[in-house]
């Protein structure tokens, strides 16, 4: 897909969904390219002058974040989170510009200029340096975001874990922690290629550019800080889970256990005076009834004894606390 976008009367018009639309970019225009095929990239390559295999090499999903300056472009690779299968996964977002075209390429599409116009009023495509800071903002924020929908998540599954006994929380919970771990690698990162950008000449020239680099920098270690705290958090939780399955299921294994104890009580009377012996009740007409009755009670005497023996166990267990 290609989206063009051109700014006019200090309005940004998009451009897409048209025939030919490749014949229409013109100089100063931002060209957004989302999976774009090897043909378009070919017929890009040669309006804005950039080599077709670099072009090519930015839809590695492996490509890492970095900035390489070229004598004929600029280059900037960043990490953006992108939500696939109910957990998030980063993918390399690239941007890259020479004195006439500025282009952005990225194998998935995040809505990133329906994000951005949302934070700035005005994108100006043929001042790179101030686009590349608000693409960079925009991205940190988005990180926040994703952030605080995978720690939505994880208290939705730590009200369910407190009465689970499968392993389905903890596998959730191991995704969130996946994502975490994806995050964490890439805002790094994103943090190194700032860092690079930061002792550029260009993006020291105008004061609101440094301003804004300023900006994007307090976003990015703040998604960095909430990543760490997060992983912390869910790390000591998994653990704590963990333990909390498996007593949850002891407890249903006690109770059972208790259960087949009292079942047995009965089970070894019949078996008793089932035996082809003389017996007491043998030759009494109501000798069943006698039977089942004896059982019932000595079943009901075991269990309120075990009841009360588990019970006083536990208080003492907790008095001991």
């Amino acid at each position: 897909m290609v989206k063009l976008f051109k700014e006019d009367k200090n309005q940004l018009i998009c451009f897409q969904d048209l025939d030919n639309i490749i014949s229409k970019i013109e100089k100063n225009m931002w060209i957004h390219l989302v999976a774009p095929s090897t043909d378009e990239l070919k017929e890009i390559s040669k309006i804005v002058k950039i080599n077709e295999e670099v072009l090519i090499g930015l839809l590695d999903d492996e490509e890492s974040a970095r900035l390489d300056l070229d004598d004929d472009f600029t280059l900037i690779v960043l990490d953006i989170p992108v939500l696939i299968d109910n957990y998030y996964e980063t993918y390399p977002f690239a941007i890259i510009y020479n004195n006439d075209y500025y282009l952005t390429i990225c194998k998935k599409d995040i809505k990133l200029v329906d994000l951005m116009m949302k934070k700035f009023k005005k994108i100006e495509p043929h001042k790179h340096v101030r686009l590349t800071l608000q693409i960079m903002y925009r991205i940190s924020s988005n990180y926040i975001s994703s952030l605080k929908i995978l720690d939505s998540r994880r208290n939705e599954i730590e009200k369910k874990v407190r009465d689970a006994m499968t392993n389905n929380e903890l596998l959730d919970l191991m995704t969130i922690n996946k994502s975490l771990v994806y995050f964490s690698t890439s805002l790094n990162a994103n943090k190194v290629v700032l860092n690079k950008l930061k002792r550029l000449n260009e993006y020291k020239r105008y004061e609101d550019d440094f301003d804004l680099m300023e900006d994007v920098e307090v976003e990015n270690n703040q998604a960095i800080e909430m990543c760490t705290i997060y992983r912390d958090i869910l790390s000591g939780m998994m653990d704590a889970f963990a333990s909390i399955i498996s007593n949850n299921l002891n407890s249903v294994m006690k109770a059972l256990a208790i259960i087949t104890l009292i079942i047995s009580i009965p089970t070894l009377i019949a078996s008793l005076f089932g035996m082809n012996v003389k017996v007491p009740f043998g030759t009494n007409s109501n000798g069943f009834y006698i039977i089942i009755g004896i059982s019932a009670i000595i079943a009901i005497i075991g269990g309120v004894l075990l009841y009360v023996y588990t019970s006083k166990r536990n208080y003492n267990k907790k008095r001991k606390k």
